[in-house]
């Protein structure tokens, strides 16, 4: 045999050798054991907050051997009578686990698990999970309420109706200081309470138009020991002005317009016109009936407020409109512009 013919002897089987397909890995962990016959994860849905559930788990032997199974762990609130794993658990056989669900100091969204291990050395521990939705124990029908339009010599009432799950009373405290033109009243009634407040719109300062309240009310439930809730409003003028308030801003304005339109769009009369105070002078007159009128305001001097009374014909209560002036150069002796609140 010559040289060549021994050379390609040798090499030829460990070339066929390297080609061949890699060796198919072995599987150390061995199959699972056991089946679930119920669906998974377990899902109880919505529950109270003292509500106790129970989560079920079909289990469903998939051994040719008996096998015990115990509990290693398992979630906060979850507890289980180790009863029901006391006997072996049979080929095939299928047992209904049922497994006690407490939701006590839980809030929203919540998942859980059981931790189960077999006396099987070759098999790992078993996970059962389940999940639930653990509603407040005091709710609120709604955070925000709006009185709509009001007109001035209306009262509207709001009620913000609470409820606490569980039988136990509610004790609310309003923490936010009101403002005159408000009133609020707690109406307890055991686990059910309501926080009234009442608008008196006769009591509003002159130019407000529309609010936002902002009301912090306190409970004696643990999760929920404070509410924010939010009161809107809109005042219903017969006749509304633009702007809501004359504002002199700047040294060298000494006049400005009001604009008047009756909210129904039809003709209407100014009966009297005067200003309450002094730096303001009205330039214009009321004239006959229309859709919509303008007065001028001229500023006199540098009285830091007055206010313009208008009252119409037919309409018993007059429209105030107040008159400022910000001087800059006495801005930190300057006296606060009459607001309607948290935004107009």
């Amino acid at each position: 045999m010559s040289l060549r013919s021994a050379l390609l002897a040798m090499f030829i089987p460990a070339l066929l050798l390297a080609q061949a397909p890699p060796p198919k890995p072995v599987d150390t962990v061995p199959p699972a054991q056991i089946t679930l016959t119920t669906p998974f994860p377990v899902h109880l849905g919505s529950v109270g907050p003292k509500e106790i559930r129970d989560a079920v788990f079909g289990i469903k032997s998939l051994a040719d051997h008996p096998f015990h199974l115990r509990v290693l762990d398992f979630s906060l609130g979850l507890s289980l009578d180790d009863a029901q794993l006391k006997a072996a658990l049979q080929p095939g056989e299928v047992r209904m686990l049922h497994v006690r669900v407490d939701p006590d100091d839980m809030l929203g969204y919540v998942r859980g698990a059981v931790r189960l291990g077999t006396d099987d050395p070759t098999q790992p521990f078993y996970i059962l999970r389940y999940d639930m939705l653990v509603r407040p124990e005091l709710v609120v029908d709604a955070e925000h309420k709006d009185l709509g339009e009001v007109a001035p010599y209306e009262s509207p009432v709001a009620d913000f109706h609470f409820t606490r799950e569980g039988g136990e009373p509610i004790r609310l405290v309003l923490a936010s200081s009101l403002p005159p033109y408000l009133e609020a009243e707690v109406i307890p009634r055991g686990s059910t309470a309501d926080l009234r407040i009442v608008l008196r719109a006769a009591r509003l300062r002159p130019g407000a138009t529309a609010g936002l309240e902002v009301l912090k009310v306190t409970t004696n439930a643990p999760k929920q020991p404070q509410f924010t809730l939010y009161l809107d409003w809109r005042l219903a003028l017969p006749v509304v002005p633009t702007p809501s308030r004359l504002v002199f801003d700047d040294p060298k304005t000494t006049l400005l317009a009001l604009v008047l339109k009756a909210k129904d769009g039809k003709p209407f009369r100014v009966q009297s016109a005067e200003i309450e105070g002094k730096g303001f002078e009205l330039l214009d007159h009321p004239g006959p009936a229309a859709g919509w009128q303008v007065l001028r305001v001229r500023r006199t001097g540098k009285v830091p407020s007055a206010l313009l009374v208008l009252r119409f014909a037919g309409m018993d209560e007059p429209l105030k409109v107040p008159l400022a002036y910000l001087d800059p150069t006495a801005r930190t002796h300057r006296a606060p512009v009459p607001a309607p609140g948290p935004h107009q």
